[in-house]
């Protein structure tokens, strides 16, 4: 092996098996090196990419304190499915890891653990994690980073209340951040919302409403550029919406953000789709407007975390069951155009505090830089 040129080495281990790729490193440092090389890792995933055929949507979904990866399959409409395809335990620990709260940003993953006393920045592709000890404390989070000139700075920001600090990945350090805000949300974190920032560009944003005006102005979209390290002045929403609307954010793929509004009294639901997004600037088009009130007659309890299949203009949003007095099921509602209405059974419900949280997932090759 050590006489074959480095494209043919890269051509041969690009076909061995993700699982058996991660032991593979271990062989030789020259393997090793070249397993975490950019060209090598693109042509990975080309050979081998997500075991999903067409019309299927790759995605990780957080359900019952345990991360799962899940195939959602719209090839037959009148009886969509979803695979979940086994719980991902990995960091090197055959234990259960009970997870709270779950952000994303280009393959990687930043999970919060059930006791609140450590975070974990975690690729599942590659397999490498890195522990972050914090506090005991219920804060909100978000995954980021700078791009730099010839590689990413990759970032956390975790807050709760008037407190904000970033943690950069590359130094393993901490800093408190000035920020007076004149904005509120309820975030994961500090209640049972389902109000998770999205990463879109290495930028994350939230839905957030003004801190005076007690839910009588129109809410607004919040970015936090972690170039700058300074939340963006606010964006407008295609719509208006006030106190105890729903509205949820999602994306498509990496470069479009989705917003899912409901209102409270009507129950109309619509789904939009940014055409251009930017910290100083967003441009919308309407994806779906649907009738909830004879396919549901309820609110999505959590504002309802959603995927969307472009091409069949179908949104999956997942909460749980219609028994509003006391939810028993976590469900994934099918929700399309011209009355289409199918729900999916995604299994008993067995803690009161997490509502299930989906997301589009494909694997990177982005390293977690190891500190000494």
């Amino acid at each position: 092996m050590n006489n074959l040129s480095k494209d043919l080495l890269e051509d041969i281990l690009s076909r061995v098996p993700k699982t058996s790729l991660i032991k593979l490193r271990s062989t030789c440092k020259k393997w090793n090196t070249l397993s975490k090389d950019e060209t090598f890792t693109k042509k990975h995933l080309a050979q081998s990419p997500p075991r999903t055929s067409k019309g299927e949507i790759l995605a990780i979904v957080l359900i019952n304190c345990s991360l799962r990866l899940m195939s959602v399959n719209l090839n037959d409409c009148d009886h969509p499915s979803i695979k979940l395809t086994g719980t991902l335990i990995s960091l090197n620990s055959s234990d259960k890891l009970d997870i709270t709260q779950v952000y994303h940003c280009e393959g990687l993953l930043l999970c919060v653990t059930e006791d609140y006393t450590r975070l974990v920045l975690w690729n599942p592709y590659t397999g490498e994690a890195r522990w972050i000890s914090v506090d005991h404390s219920k804060y909100a989070h978000a995954l980021g980073f700078e791009e730099g000139n010839s590689c990413r700075a990759y970032k956390v920001l975790r807050f709760a209340h008037r407190v904000h600090e970033i943690y950069y990945v590359s130094s393993d350090s901490w800093r408190v951040l000035d920020v007076t805000p004149d904005w509120k949300m309820e975030v994961d974190g500090e209640s049972n919302s389902n109000n998770y920032g999205v990463s879109l560009k290495g930028n994350v944003y939230w839905f957030a409403q003004d801190k005076e005006a007690g839910g009588n102005v129109p809410g607004f979209l919040l970015c936090f550029d972690f170039t700058t390290e300074r939340f963006a002045p606010r964006l407008p929403l295609p719509f208006e919406s006030y106190f105890e609307d729903e509205v949820t954010l999602s994306s498509v793929g990496e470069e479009q953000l989705a917003v899912l509004f409901q209102n409270l009294h009507t129950y109309e639901m619509e789904v939009w789709v940014t055409t251009k997004i930017e910290p100083d600037g967003v441009s919308w088009s309407k994806f779906l407007a649907v009738d909830m009130s004879p396919l549901t007659w309820f609110q999505f309890f959590s504002g309802g975390s959603f995927l969307i299949d472009e091409e069949r203009r179908v949104v999956v949003v997942f909460d749980g069951d219609k028994n509003v007095s006391e939810t028993s099921r976590n469900t994934a509602y099918f929700i399309g155009e011209d009355d289409y209405f199918k729900e999916v059974d995604l299994g008993e419900v067995t803690t009161c505090e997490v509502f299930p949280h989906a997301f589009s997932y494909v694997p990177s090759s982005v390293q977690i830089n190891q500190t000494t």
